[in-house]
């Protein structure tokens, strides 16, 4: 690489890390089905690290047995255009605006998963120039979706009739949520409230981006996909269901949300319930027209690639 354009974590080391993102495209097991992004898990030593901790500490302390190889995620994202990379100039790529949004929401003691490192415009083996960010494999319980979603389980046990199959683990798990839903919900509302209190508008705040984990009841929620956020803003109660509105569909469980985040915000339950409600719908309607529109849209995206093609080789 020409220049620094990336940062890594003291705790990490940077060649171990650089092999990895090298050989990206030959090794790791993927954590989700390979989309518009990539993510794939890698195991890394950590026992150098290790042993730089150790030496500074005293002669007579005593050291620990620890973990010497980490699980570590790491995020390829897709290449962009030369218009999308321009403006990436002034505000920084996804995979840097992830990795300092990650250190921001530690600082303010809000849980998501130890940031590492992020390179930009790396280039591996296939020459080709990517974004990478990479963090920690975050051992949870289950996400948002579970909690608020439950038909979306129901519809995959019709769908697929006798051929519906889930692990043992996954069906305790899914009994858990259910036997707990009110509480796990109430307890979001109040991470939710510390969230905007904290003046943090997470602008993907959706189902799949809260894990969570289960600590004896007490449920801790983790945020990641973190390349959209603003931080330092003052979000009135509008702002803060609308926030929230994506995160939800059933109106029931709305209600529990609403009644919970009411007794923090100090606002009438059923003007936040309202508010909620509104949004709810709305992005409702946005997303059943956007499936409506999606073949169109496609075409005239596809005719923007052509486009963009043909500027770029003109230009070459």
């Amino acid at each position: 690489m020409e220049e620094k354009n990336y940062e890594v974590n003291r705790k990490y080391d940077e060649k171990i890390l650089i092999n990895i993102l090298k050989n990206f495209d030959k090794t790791g097991e993927y954590v989700v089905e390979p989309g518009r992004n990539e993510i794939k898990k890698f195991e890394i030593d950590i026992e150098n690290n290790l042993k730089k901790g150790n030496e500074k500490k005293k002669k007579n302390s005593k050291i620990e047995n620890t973990e010497t190889k980490k699980l570590v995620n790491v995020k390829k994202f897709k290449q962009k255009d030369f218009i999308t990379n321009f403006f990436y100039k002034f505000k920084g790529s996804k995979a840097k605006r992830s990795y300092e949004y990650a250190k921001k929401l530690l600082e303010y003691k809000i849980k998501t998963p130890e940031p590492i490192a992020y390179f930009d415009d790396f280039v591996n083996e296939n020459n080709k120039k990517n974004n990478y960010y990479i963090s920690e494999e975050l051992k949870y319980d289950f996400t948002c979706r579970e909690v608020f979603w439950p038909e979306d389980i129901e519809r995959d046990k019709a769908e697929q009739g006798e051929n519906y199959k889930i692990s043992e683990e996954t069906e305790r798990m899914l009994a858990k949520v259910e036997k707990n839903r009110e509480k796990i919900i109430r307890q979001f509302a109040k991470f939710s409230f510390d969230l905007h209190e904290s003046g943090v508008e997470f602008e993907d705040y959706s189902p799949g981006n809260v894990l969570i984990k289960d600590k004896s009841g007490n449920y801790e929620f983790y945020l990641v996909d973190l390349n959209r956020m603003k931080f330092g803003v003052k979000l009135n109660l509008d702002k803060r269901m609308k926030n929230v509105s994506r995160m939800m569909e059933d109106e029931k469980l709305a209600r529990i949300f609403a009644n919970e985040y009411a007794k923090y915000c100090k606002q009438r339950e059923d003007l936040v319930f309202r508010y909620l409600r509104y949004y709810i719908r709305k992005h409702k309607g946005y997303v059943y027209f956007k499936d409506i529109t999606r073949p169109v849209r496609n075409v005239f995206k596809k005719k923007k690639r052509e486009v963009i093609y043909e500027s770029v080789s003109y230009r070459y």
